[in-house]
């Protein structure tokens, strides 16, 4: 089991009760929190509530950024239960603290282009007009979605698409700009959604939900070519 370092957007883009992550902080540093580790990455603690405490389990998953299951006494009749207060406050107690960084909920990059003869769908082979093509535009949606990335990757990593559902609603000619805009949604340890748009100089063209996977690069590679 590696160091666990779950991000307060980790924790925020689980299913969570209204409020009750900025509350469990609260309950994290008025301290108390008590803790012990079960059995690798399994952890049972007890949290304070108003002058008694609440039993809190949390499993993290293998890598340890992200939470697997959980359980609180507060939440117990829901089938699928939300991240309450206790949980957040047990998972900071357990890592030690808030986790520094740059993968922020609401976080934007924007990137553009100029509609040419090399990027347009006739020149592509996505088409038959001159046009931008809706591959060349995928191509900047997640250029966006990597510069959103860009400052929050630690030496040797990278970042890697795994999902993109896009529309491509209007047609832009040769000398439009276009302009791409990535926005985080949701995080979950190294798995990163964005939203993203794509407009022109009369409006959006199109959109896509896109997923993004934080990867070591070395170990990415060797994994691709022992595929030949």
């Amino acid at each position: 089991m590696k160091k666990i370092s779950v991000t307060m957007a980790t924790l925020e883009s689980h299913n969570h009760i209204i409020d009750d992550i900025p509350r469990g902080v609260r309950v994290y540093n008025g301290g108390g929190v008590e803790f012990e580790e079960q059995e690798p990455g399994f952890y049972w603690a007890r949290v304070p509530h108003k002058g008694g405490f609440k039993t809190v389990t949390v499993v993290f998953t293998r890598d340890g950024i992200d939470i697997g299951k959980h359980f609180c006494d507060c939440t117990w009749k829901y089938k699928e239960p939300p991240v309450c207060r206790h949980v957040v406050a047990a998972v900071l107690a357990i890592q030690g603290g808030v986790v520094d960084s740059g993968v922020t909920l609401g976080k934007t990059a924007t990137i553009s282009a100029t509609v040419n003869q090399s990027n347009t769908a006739k020149a592509v082979g996505s088409g038959s007009l001159d046009v931008f093509a809706t591959p060349m535009m995928i191509a900047l949606m997640e250029r966006a979605a990597c510069e959103c990335l860009a400052d929050c990757l630690e030496p040797g990593q990278t970042s890697v698409g795994t999902g993109l559902t896009v529309s491509h609603n209007a047609a832009s000619p040769v000398g439009a700009k276009i302009t791409a805009t990535a926005t985080i949604e949701r995080v979950f340890g190294r798995r990163i959604e964005f939203k993203i748009t794509a407009a022109d100089n009369s409006g959006e063209i199109g959109g896509c939900k896109h997923t993004r996977v934080i990867v070591d690069s070395e170990r990415f590679m060797k994994k691709a070519e022992g595929r030949i």
